[in-house]
């Protein structure tokens, strides 16, 4: 990692952590966004390589949009470093795990898989 990527990840506290995490949940639950997970899930139902190929480019665009607010790159290297960040400043505060964990949740949904010996 470059000098001033180390400093500028150095300078990202969990207040700011906290705040983009919060932004990206409330861009991920406004009317146009909601629509379209909602319509990329339905069309991918139980297939989960069909939900990371409709749904996590969907999530992944509005991350990039609102991490850029906060000095991050807008693409995937940028969505890398705040993930990368996230996970560390997770490791002192619990909130910005239990926001991060939330965000996460539109990327891999919970799936139901059957009890074994069941089809």
């Amino acid at each position: 990692m470059a000098a001033t990527e180390t400093s500028f990840t150095e300078s990202f506290t969990p207040d700011k952590a906290k705040a983009a995490l919060r932004e990206i949940l409330a861009a991920l639950t406004s009317g146009d966004v909601v629509e379209s997970l909602e319509a990329a899930r339905e069309a991918a139902g139980n297939d989960m390589v069909a939900l990371m190929t409709r749904v996590f480019p969907l999530v992944t665009q509005v991350t990039i949009q609102v991490i850029g607010n906060y000095g991050f790159s807008q693409d995937g290297v940028g969505a890398i470093q705040f993930e990368h960040v996230m996970k560390n400043l997770g490791q002192d505060d619990p909130e910005v795990v239990r926001l991060h964990s939330q965000v996460r949740s539109y990327f891999l949904p919970a799936v139901v898989i059957p009890p074994s010996g069941h089809p």
